[in-house]
């Protein structure tokens, strides 16, 4: 993946909600997606991307796939030390519905112009052990031109922090603070060559189902996204700045629904390369 610029985390300590499951998930199998690779489950992109590795490069992270499906659940085990430079993010083991630089996922339902988007639906639970510095994060990305190409530069980028540890902050300055899908959130801007809007909940969620339109929908009423912009790309993981040592995520049943507006055309497209 190409470098996105690092995440900054504050100098306060927040403090972290327990996060839990009933306990620790079973890997399926043996065969983990390793560092840098991505694995095609259920239609899903899982994507162990360590875009920061040479900030820490005695730590690691691999993913596991436990139960696939349409609702999908997969743990995360990683080790990273703050290493040389303690703001960056070091890796953001994710799930990915779309593009992914260079890559689509298999089931084809993105990219859709926001225009055209009917519903847009995603939940989750999760259980963290030994929390560092770190969120649990929605990674959303959009692009100007149809059709849209595997290498193309996005134009913005959305991120929905259901939780932080450790101090974690998004990159940007504070815009406000709205009441989004019956919660209310702190919205920081900032610009790394494309738009960066992220959304931050003021607690913590155990599990959670999120209205994405909504937050989209935001933007486009504030006059801070145009709706001809196309969603490409729906991605959901931990950005880890740092951890205590050896830690694990596991995520249960993570689902996105994507839905057209109904009577519209075809709009977005990737190109068939």
């Amino acid at each position: 993946m190409k470098s996105k610029s690092e995440r900054l985390f504050r100098g306060a300590t927040l403090l972290i909600s327990a996060i839990c499951l009933t306990g620790p998930l079973v890997a399926v199998d043996g065969k983990p997606v390793n560092e840098r690779e991505t694995r095609v489950v259920s239609g899903f992109l899982l994507n162990n991307n360590v875009w920061g590795r040479e900030n820490s490069p005695d730590g690691w992270q691999l993913i596991d796939v436990v139960k696939p499906g349409e609702n999908l659940s997969w743990s995360v085990r990683y080790n990273w030390p703050a290493g040389t430079n303690r703001h960056a993010v070091k890796g953001y083991p994710s799930v990915v519905t779309g593009w992914q630089w260079g890559l689509w996922s298999a089931d084809g339902r993105l990219p859709i112009r926001v225009s055209e988007l009917g519903s847009v639906v995603s939940g989750a639970s999760a259980r963290l052990e030994t929390p560092g510095v770190q969120n649990l994060t929605y990674d959303l990305w959009f692009h100007a031109e149809s059709p849209v190409r595997s290498e193309d530069k996005p134009s913005d980028e959305l991120m929905i922090w259901v939780g932080r540890f450790g101090g974690a902050g998004p990159l940007g300055v504070l815009r406000g603070r709205a009441r989004i899908d019956g919660t209310w959130w702190h919205l920081y801007i900032g610009d790394v060559g494309w738009k960066v809007f992220s959304f931050v909940r003021e607690e913590n969620a155990v599990s959670w189902r999120v209205n994405i339109k909504a937050f989209i929908e935001h933007l486009v009423s504030q006059g801070l996204m145009q709706e001809t912009k196309q969603l490409s790309s729906i991605q959901f993981g931990t950005e880890v700045f740092s951890s205590p040592g050896a830690a694990r995520l596991d995520i249960a049943d993570y689902s996105v629904t994507i839905e057209k507006q109904r009577g519209t055309a075809s709009s977005g497209e990737k190109d068939p390369e």
